[in-house]
């Protein structure tokens, strides 16, 4: 017969199985968990560059470089700061900048994504399934995407990571350029309690979240990312008829703070490529339990890039106050009947550069002793404008034939080989695609309106922010935000600080860069002085603040925006001073570097440019670090096989303690007889 304290030793031995099981074991994963997503502090470290070589056939490279546009996936073998990762899939990228470079004669920097997982379901770096390697097109400052990206983190708003990286294939270098993280799964996951919620990245018919019908397949712009079921499907109805309908029951089919949050930065940063431009693209919808977030993506075009009633920047905005520019560099496109300045002055200041400075230790250094030959570049997914046609060129530094003529694949094929790349270097910035950052403080950006946010069309047709702007508690809080942006973030000194930290990062590479759209000076130019982004920001950040008291009226809708101008308060005396001080703008071009011009302090000068700045480089705004580096590791939520386990040990637990009833139940029965 079984003694008791046998049985009792056995319930023991098993109660200490199921503690392990449901508080020991689960920890003992936390190492692989911050594996799977350490992916952030690994490879998005902001404290550094981060190197990115990739290698593949040279049949394969060439045929991406001549034929740019089919954005076919090749096989390739990825180093990542030492982390080398075999079968890769590699395409091109990005929609109306990958458009551009390939008619460009001048250029194949083309943005780049790589896919880790494409052929090994199970292979990521670090977790990281996808990287996008934006190629900075159309900014001078190299640093509107990742000051934007950085602003919407410390908002609180869930961001992909972000980082420079320096770029370079089978051995030559290709460029700096900004990686960004894919927002897929494994993002989801990072951010948010599940991630097995609906994921659409809207673009196209019903990208306006306009109702339509109650048949999702009538919103083929909606482009689902993720697997949805049935009670997804519904949300999202719930959703389109909430913004539909007044805003009826929409707290309970949107994560309004997410919304207005999103949408006060959006409009602090004239981000207008976006659901708030004509094009109403540029974000993802994100459904988790029933409610719909908003996360952002694309700001290579933000700080007024995209310019003020559709397309690119004008350069001669409603009050022409950006018309007058000393280097008179414009480049008509006949399309978009936009017009967009390219750097032609200094096309050749980078010609005669041998070397480069090395940046400080740890701050990641370029690779040195590389051939320097021209490589393609990467695009963010600037989505569906179409782009220019017949477009001509500046005269390029040395007589080229058909600089203008050629356009398209057949331009590509003609022109994207090594011996063109090679000889392309020599006209770096010569021609940088896009718009220039001559136009930076156009008016029709600076005094953006808070209250009709839209550019290119109405607030009846983007019902998502017309019912967030028409509904009072919402209106308040959404002004409440652009408020505490105008005042804390996008302020003169925190930008100044920003870029200065960024500036001596990443110079280094910039010079370095053999495919830069534009010139160092150039660069220069937009971090310090009178036509930068700490400019930008001291001015946009007052007119916020202006139209918020109620001094500044600014009516957006297109019916008034030809006459925009004379019907708001902008022809008080500072106006005027800032109009005359933008038209001298270029003529000091020498100044900046040796005044702190305007920005309010002088260290930040220092900083900008390899001086003895405080402070490291990167860093989220005005605290050091970036908000995600070192957090955010661990996936939230329990995984399907600490479930299982504890499952597991519950049932055998309970078994147990059953066993042991019975057994004092029969003990008992036996000691009767």
């Amino acid at each position: 017969m079984i003694k008791n304290r046998v049985v009792y030793s056995i319930l023991a031995m098993l109660v200490i199985v199921f503690i392990c099981a449901i508080g020991i074991l689960p920890n003992l994963s936390i190492k692989e968990k911050n594996i799977e997503t350490s992916y952030v502090s690994q490879v998005f470290n902001h404290n550094k560059v981060t190197t990115v070589d990739i290698e593949l056939s040279d049949d394969d490279w060439k045929d991406m470089l001549n034929n740019p546009l089919k954005e076919e996936v090749k096989e390739a073998t990825v180093t990542v700061n030492g982390k080398k990762l075999e079968h890769v899939g590699v395409r091109t990228k990005g929609n109306l900048s990958l458009r551009e470079v390939a008619n460009d004669d001048d250029s194949d920097r083309y943005s780049l994504k790589l896919d880790f997982d494409y052929y090994n379901d199970e292979q990521s770096l670090y977790g990281l399934k996808k990287l996008n390697l934006n190629n900075n097109y159309s900014d001078a400052t190299q640093m509107r995407e990742y000051l934007s990206y950085q602003l919407m983190e410390k908002m609180g708003l869930p961001t992909p990571s972000y980082a420079y990286m320096y770029v370079t294939v089978n051995g030559k270098d290709r460029g700096l350029f900004l990686g960004v993280e894919q927002v897929d799964e494994t993002f989801l996951a990072k951010n948010f309690e599940t991630n097995t919620g609906a994921l659409y990245k809207p673009d196209g018919t019903g990208s306006d979240l306009k109702w339509i019908s109650d048949d999702l397949d009538d919103y083929t712009g909606l482009n689902v990312k993720t697997k949805i079921d049935e009670d997804s499907e519904n949300a999202t109805v719930d959703f389109l008829k909430a913004i539909n309908n007044k805003g009826k029951s929409l707290e309970d089919t949107a994560n309004v703070d997410n919304l207005l949050r999103y949408f006060a930065v959006n409009t602090a940063l004239v981000n207008l490529d976006s659901y708030q431009g004509n094009l109403k693209h540029n974000y993802y919808l994100y459904e988790e339990n029933g409610k719909f977030n908003i996360i952002p993506w694309d700001y290579n075009m933000s700080f007024g890039g995209f310019g003020v009633g559709g397309g690119f920047r004008d350069p001669q905005p409603q009050t022409n106050t950006t018309s007058k520019q000393t280097d008179s560099r414009k480049n008509t496109n006949s399309t978009n009947s936009t017009t967009r300045e390219n750097n032609s002055t200094e096309q050749n200041s980078n010609t005669t550069e041998n070397g480069m400075p090395t940046p400080p230790d740890g701050n990641g250094q370029p690779p040195q002793g590389r051939s320097g030959q021209m490589p393609p570049g990467e695009n963010d997914d600037q989505g569906g404008m179409q782009p220019p046609q017949g477009q001509n060129g500046e005269a390029p530094a040395a007589p080229q034939d058909s600089s203008n003529a050629q356009s398209g694949e057949q331009s590509k094929t003609n022109t994207k080989n090594d011996t063109s790349n090679a000889n392309k270097k020599g006209n770096v910035g010569q021609k940088a695609a896009g718009a220039s950052n001559s136009d930076l403080l156009a008016e029709s950006s600076i005094n953006f309106s808070i209250t009709t946010p839209i550019s290119g069309t109405t607030l009846e047709e983007r019902p998502l922010l017309n019912v967030l702007l028409s509904n009072d508690q919402y209106k308040e809080k959404y002004e409440g935000y652009l408020k505490k942006v105008a005042t804390s973030y996008l302020t003169e000194n925190q930008i100044a600080v920003e870029t200065a930290k960024i500036a001596k990062l990443i110079k280094p590479y910039v010079e370095k860069d053999p495919t830069k759209f534009f010139t160092k000076e150039d660069f220069e130019k937009a971090v310090l002085g009178d036509n930068s982004l700490p400019e930008f920001a001291k001015q946009r950040s007052k007119s916020i603040l202006k139209q918020l008291s109620g001094e500044l009226n600014v009516d957006n809708t297109p019916s008034n925006e030809d006459d925009k101008a004379s019907t708001n308060d902008l022809t008080k005396s500072k106006d005027n001073e800032r109009k005359q001080k933008q038209k001298d703008r270029d003529t000091s071009t020498n100044k900046n570097a040796a005044k702190g011009n305007g920005m309010g302090q002088e260290p930040n000068v220092a900083m900008a440019f390899g001086g003895n700045g405080q402070g490291q480089p990167g860093g989220k705004m005005g605290q050091g670090g970036p908000q995600n580096v070192g957090q955010n590791q661990v996936e939230t939520g329990t995984s399907k096989e600490t479930l299982i386990m504890d499952g597991i040990a519950t049932s055998v637990l309970l078994l147990a303690i059953i066993a042991v009833f019975i057994f004092k139940r029969r003990g008992r029965k036996l000691n009767k007889r």
